[in-house]
């Protein structure tokens, strides 16, 4: 869908080899909301659909789960009550959430926390590439500390 592979072909090629490596699921993870990309939960929803669909039809034992990479925002759990953010595999719960690359925002903490009160386990990705957090390792300890996964 974003910087992944570009064509159906690429992606049964990729499966097929995955496949080969015992590999049996897959979480596809594309970006959401992170200023490059916009990949609401339901074009992922229908592309995975259709990616199984293909996946069945060329005999290759993959099944995709659908999933998302999403950048923090205000609007992210209005996100997750209108389906435009997905949890991992729908239903697990777990939720990445990217922070910027600059900064971590003064609202992450709260939105960390109102996010794990609705029941959703918030898993940060990529954190090694937040400035702020490189600077002061202790904003991410907190944020893990008060639940939030990495």
């Amino acid at each position: 869908m974003d910087d992944g592979s570009q064509t159906l072909t690429e992606s049964l090629a990729i499966e097929r080899t995955a496949a080969e490596k015992g590999i049996h699921k897959i979480i596809a993870t594309p970006h959401h909301n992170n200023g490059v990309y916009i990949d609401k939960g339901s074009n992922i929803l229908g592309l995975v659909g259709y990616l199984n669909v293909k996946l069945q039809e060329e005999g290759i034992p993959i099944e995709i789960l659908p999933g998302q990479e999403t950048r923090i925002y205000g609007g992210f759990l209005e996100g997750l009550t209108d389906g435009s953010v997905l949890p991992l595999n729908i239903d697990s719960g777990y939720v990445f959430i990217e922070l910027p690359t600059s900064h971590v925002p003064q609202y992450a903490i709260q939105l960390l926390f109102d996010i794990q009160i609705q029941g959703y386990k918030p898993i940060i990705v990529h954190p090694e590439r937040n400035q702020e957090i490189m600077e002061n390792p202790n904003k991410l300890y907190l944020m893990v500390k008060n639940g939030a996964l990495t």
